[in-house]
């Protein structure tokens, strides 16, 4: 009988992956939160550091900083439980991807950010998705 085949092995492959997954989107959430903060205090360092043009006026840019904070707030509970709270991961993961294309589109500096979403993207809907493998291969 192979490891793959024991209810303790899968149980542990799915424990390590929930582990990968949390740790992966808490630091694209720790990112996330620095950017909000940087937003909402200095709005023209942070468009300066991006390479952006200063914003005009300014407080749109702190909107931008307080909504990356309440999505961060957002994706609490997918973050707590990854598995039994989906849709926040989910939701998430497709938003990043569309963010991508939005900065994309825009063009300019903008690229970096979508550089940024598009790997983020990526690499949480990777472990995202061996999670949910993991996860479904040790419940009998």
């Amino acid at each position: 009988m192979t490891d793959a085949l024991r209810i303790g092995w899968t149980q542990a492959e799915a424990a390590s992956r929930r582990r990968t997954y949390r740790r992966l989107l808490l630091v694209v959430l720790i990112v996330q939160v620095a950017a909000g903060l940087l937003a909402l205090i200095w709005p023209l360092h942070l468009s300066d550091w991006l390479g952006l043009p200063a914003p005009f006026p300014e407080s749109w840019l702190r909107v931008v900083g307080a909504m990356l904070l309440i999505t961060a707030v957002l994706y609490a509970p997918g973050y707590i439980n990854p598995v039994f709270v989906r849709f926040p991961n989910v939701v998430g993961i497709v938003a990043r991807f569309g963010l991508a294309i939005l900065y994309l589109c825009l063009g300019g500096n903008f690229r970096w950010l979508a550089l940024y979403e598009l790997i983020a993207a990526v690499a949480l809907g990777l472990t995202y998705q061996r999670l949910i493998g993991a996860e479904l291969m040790s419940r009998p």
